[in-house]
């Protein structure tokens, strides 16, 4: 186990006594929020009809039904993931 700090929730895990802090993998915040949301817009393009209906769906568009084009559904998808 790590070194002991006053923080039990703090612990150092790594061999080289780094924290997900000193690496940017902990916290939330700043630049590393909005790349999920560019990524998944890159996500959307590679996606069959059918998986970006199910994507929808579970996201709550409404409508979201087969008789919606690909563009229809991504344009629901990205304003899902907006709010």
């Amino acid at each position: 186990m790590g070194e002991l700090l006053d923080n039990p929730n703090q612990q150092v895990v790594r061999p080289d006594g780094s924290g997900p802090a000193d690496t940017g993998e902990g916290g939330s915040g700043g630049d590393a929020a909005a790349a999920p949301a560019a990524a998944a817009a890159d996500d959307l393009e590679s996606l069959t009809k059918e998986e970006l209906l199910a994507r929808a769906v579970e996201l709550g568009v409404t409508p979201a039904n087969a008789g919606m084009t690909k563009d229809e559904l991504k344009a629901g998808i990205e304003q899902a993931q907006r709010r």
